[in-house]
């Protein structure tokens, strides 16, 4: 089989009718009422890999239905991947779909939350979806693959706000981000003008890699696994050959599925830094690439290594703030820092007048205890106070959010929160694009003033049937 998947006449009227369906009978929010004593039921959109972990921290609610696109086994995909075959089967009881907008159209009045991991250029119209039918929606992180479709979900959290939303930035319901925000507003450290965020090239993200070889071959001509529902992958995607080298995993590298490692870990690592500093939209962007991201690779693939310098303009009492991303690199060790050990391989460092706080990769915290954060040099480590805990802690990320639907709040890392976050890692990549670029920001705009091309990076071409459900 090549090209496409064969997929029958009556799979495809049943998907055309449900995203037809679900645009036209419900475009609002109801708003589904949680008892406090009761139990929610969820339906995940996506429950390979990190599907499966958000699955495993929500189990204590009632699974009601799955949905995935790739339902090979281990003998079919070895190595370490958590497969959505196995999930499904650990929960015999949840109905298995490939298509979520067939999930949701039949099992609407059964779900009162949704769950959203899928690749990143589906999370806007599964999530959009989801909270259009007045579901909680938790969605990965990042939000959204455009900046367009961010806005769109996070004016979609304003216009319904009896709906909890939470993005999964996970550690920000850690003790170690909690602890870093109010550590650096209480003066910890000092004043703060500058700070590195870094994921270096560490082994266990070799297999998230592809070089850039690999865009000799998006065109070959392979077949289609059956368990690989290919043309539901794509979704809004630009019809292209299936080709291993994008599941599992690997279409995070492509820029019609993923938005990089900015967009992968740039929110779990701009998170303290966004919350402690209160930023919001820098003034100017710049990026830098390898000399391999060029031609036509560069609008296909993402950056092998790459670096992004936001400035901040000053707020309140606040000085501005330099900001510098380093992707697949390690930014240079602080003084301070123990000799011969290496930096955590991702995490930041604020640079204070007092010393320097660095913390690692957070998306490991946990709530309760401190891991992975420390402040330099050592004799301020020892003298500095530790403020009292003013942020509330709580049981757990995933736990915040069905708290919050419960409760008829919102959880900390809603989408007006994460979406900003995933919007600064968006605009980073488009200075990425840009290279050699200073790009000027008007926040109030919320546009680029200097570049006409790097505003039309804001949305990009999607495929006829799927467009964006407002």
């Amino acid at each position: 089989m090549n090209g496409m998947n064969k997929i029958s006449r009556r799979h495809a009227l049943a998907g055309a009718a449900a995203l037809g369906g679900l645009g036209a009978l419900r475009a609002w929010g109801r708003g589904i009422s949680l008892s406090p004593n009761s139990k929610a039921n969820i339906a995940f959109i996506g429950i390979g890999n990190y599907g499966a972990q958000n699955l495993i921290q929500l189990a204590s609610e009632n699974i009601v239905a799955v949905c995935d696109v790739d339902w090979r086994d281990k003998a079919q995909l070895p190595g370490h991947f958590t497969l959505a075959s196995e999930v499904a089967a650990e929960h015999p009881g949840a109905k298995r779909f490939d298509d979520w907008r067939v999930m949701l159209d039949k099992m609407d009045k059964s779900i009162d939350a949704v769950v959203v991991c899928t690749a990143d250029h589906v999370h806007a119209d599964a999530a959009l979806t989801a909270m259009k039918m007045g579901k909680h929606t938790y969605c990965e992180k990042p939000l959204a693959a455009t900046v367009r479709e961010v806005r769109a979900m996070v004016e979609a959290a304003h216009r319904y706000p009896r709906q909890a939303t939470q993005t999964g930035i996970v550690g920000h319901a850690s003790e170690d981000v909690r602890l870093i925000v109010e550590w650096v507003k209480a003066g910890a450290i000092g004043t703060v003008e500058r700070v590195d965020v870094y994921q270096s090239d560490w082994d266990a993200g070799k297999r998230y890699i592809n070089a850039y070889s690999d865009f000799d071959h998006i065109r070959d001509d392979v077949s289609i696994p059956d368990e690989v529902k290919w043309d539901l992958f794509l979704g809004p995607a630009p019809v292209r050959p299936y080709n291993p080298m994008y599941l599992p995993l690997r279409w995070r590298n492509w820029q019609d599925f993923g938005t990089g490692i900015l967009g992968d870990h740039g929110p779990h690592f701009l998170d303290p830094v966004v919350w402690a500093l209160d930023l919001g939209y820098p003034e100017t962007i710049e990026g830098d690439a390898d000399p391999g991201f060029t031609g036509a690779v560069s609008h296909e693939m993402f950056a092998r290594v790459s670096h992004v310098s936001y400035r901040f303009a000053a707020k309140g009492t606040r000085p501005a703030v330099s900001l510098k991303w380093w992707g697949y690199d390690t930014p240079p060790t602080p003084a301070g820092w123990k000799k011969d050990t290496p930096l955590p391989t991702g995490g930041g460092i604020f640079y204070g007048s007092k010393g320097t706080l660095v913390y690692g990769p957070v998306y490991s915290s946990k709530p309760g205890e401190q891991k992975q954060v420390w402040l330099l040099p050592e004799e301020l480590d020892r003298e500095f106070k530790r403020p009292a805990r003013t942020i509330p802690r709580p049981a757990s990320h995933w736990m915040e959010w069905i708290d919050a639907a419960k409760a008829g709040t919102q959880p900390s890392c809603n989408w007006q929160f994460g979406g900003h976050i995933t919007e600064l890692c968006l605009l980073g990549n488009i200075a990425i694009a840009h290279h050699g670029t200073l790009l000027q920001f008007d926040g109030n705009k919320r546009s680029f003033t200097n570049s006409d091309s790097a505003n039309a990076m804001f949305g990009r071409p999607r495929r006829k049937g799927w467009e964006l459900p407002l």
